[in-house]
């Protein structure tokens, strides 16, 4: 009589009638992998060293009753009575994970392949099952799917990404503190941190020596320590003022330069920790110093875009907008006042004399003149007016919501307010005035009619004697 197997060792040289022979014990005795025997009621005949050591069961204590009391979960001990290990089921090779509990409690998932093993006419029949206890992979593949999650997700920012990582870190590794740190020189401040009692704040900071993160920054790669009482560090400052016991953490590189360390700790002493949760930790850190550095490269990009928008609508002398931005503005301002039917004031400026000005005092007078003027409109102007330099000593002025009235007052003051500003160049005092135009928009205006108009009157003061303002001319046929 001899029996085969597809999933399990070859029994046909070693077995003889009855099925339960001494020497099925030595045939699984020197494998390391869980091996669990059953007869067709699926009751224990037989636990192998290594699924006595998994389970934590003498096999004399579990020989002759159900296997179903190693499932952790019912179902899962039908299911495969319905699908592997029943007189019906053919031999198969697929591995599937089951949920399996020990003689302590504690539950494990372990891969399980195994079936039936029959002799050559099919009258003896036992079933086999071969275990790995694979929590710890397990969990790994889990907390990877949840970081890609997160690592993906559109609708978190990036520090809300660095606090979820925090937050998978301390449930998949056991450690309830995790801290996001940056270390410079021999300064380590937290800036993100999860705590069960909200007892580190973000921005504290640590003379880093007295850290568990020197020994990160030391090594240069990830390390772990799960009992710190029983190993070399208890002399280490952070166990004298912290106690805490356990900790693992990895360095975060940015472009390859040490920025900071992700770390999680715990108070409490922890199981050793294995190759994969030093793994995963790297691989946990390494996202972030990606993310950082991805993060400082769109930041970059935001700035240079922003200088470069900068520089395409704004005068580098006085900071206004410049003449091709504000012929955009105006023309937009121009539609809006149109379509809700507010009221909107358009002035132009010009400094009186200024060729006069350069000439005695010399440009860099005329440059500061011409900063002025950007000082006092920053200091007295709306958020929403618009202001440009239009040509060379001439500026443009936008005053949305502004009546006529509103608008000679606003001005009065501007023109005041350059008058009176005490201006002086290498000691000399200087007189500046301007002259202004204003003109109030039309339904049928376009920026070059309103700004023709603004111009005209602009020019009228200057013949009134400068320094004062003029109102444009509304014709009958402009209304």
């Amino acid at each position: 009589m001899s029996f085969t197997g597809a999933t399990g060792p070859d029994l046909s040289s070693f077995v003889t009638a009855p099925l339960v022979a001494p020497v099925l014990p030595y045939v699984f005795e020197h494998i390391e992998t869980a091996a669990v025997i059953a007869d067709h009621n699926r009751n224990v005949i037989m636990l192998n060293p290594s699924a006595e050591k998994l389970f934590g069961y003498k096999s004399s204590e579990v020989v002759g009753r159900q296997t179903s009391m190693f499932y952790a979960d019912t179902e899962d001990f039908r299911d495969l009575g319905r699908k592997r290990y029943n007189e019906a089921a053919s031999e198969t090779s697929e591995r599937v994970i089951v949920r399996y509990i020990r003689k302590d409690g504690t539950v494990f998932e372990g891969e399980t392949s195994g079936g039936p093993i029959r002799n050559q006419d099919s009258s003896e029949l036992v079933f086999l099952a071969l275990i790995t206890d694979v929590t710890v992979r397990m969990e790994a593949e889990r907390a990877l799917n949840r970081l890609h999650e997160i690592t993906s997700s559109r609708q978190l920012d990036f520090s809300q990404r660095i606090q979820s990582v925090l937050y998978l870190g301390t449930m998949h590794f056991g450690l309830p503190i995790g801290i996001f740190s940056r270390i410079v020189d021999n300064e380590y401040e937290v800036r993100h941190v999860v705590h069960p009692e909200d007892a580190v704040e973000v921005g504290a900071t640590f003379e880093l020596g007295t850290t568990y993160c020197s020994q990160v920054v030391k090594a240069g790669d990830a390390v772990g320590f799960h009992h710190v009482a029983n190993s070399e560090l208890k002399t280490h400052p952070c166990y004298k003022n912290f106690g805490m016991e356990a900790y693992l953490g990895a360095p975060v590189l940015v472009d390859g330069e040490p920025y900071g360390t992700l770390n999680f700790s715990s108070p409490s002493p922890t199981r050793p920790f294995t190759g994969q949760d030093i793994e995963l930790i790297r691989l946990f850190a390494g996202w972030m110093g990606h993310e950082i550095a991805r993060r400082t490269d769109l930041e970059e990009l935001r700035l240079a875009h922003q200088e470069l928008e900068y520089q395409a609508t704004t005068d580098s002398l006085t900071g206004l907008f410049n003449r091709r931005h504000m012929e955009q503005r105006l023309s937009q301002e121009l539609e809006r006042a149109n379509r809700h039917r507010r009221p909107m004031a358009v002035a132009l400026m010009d400094f009186d004399r200024f060729k006069q000005l350069n000439d005695t005092h010399g440009h860099q007078a005329g440059d500061n003149a011409l900063k002025l003027f950007a000082t006092e409109v920053e200091r007295i102007a709306r958020k929403m007016d618009v202001f440009a330099r239009w040509g060379g000593e001439e500026f443009l002025a936008v005053l949305p919501d502004t009546d006529l009235e509103g608008a000679q007052q606003f001005l009065t003051r501007l023109t005041d307010g350059i008058r009176n500003a005490g201006f002086a160049h290498d000691g000399v005092d200087i007189d500046l005035t301007i002259s202004v135009g204003v003109t109030m928009a039309q339904p049928d205006d376009t920026p070059d009619t309103i700004t023709s108009r603004a111009d005209s009157a602009m020019y009228q003061a200057k013949k009134a004697g400068r320094d004062c303002i003029r109102v444009a001319e509304i014709t009958p046929e402009m209304v």
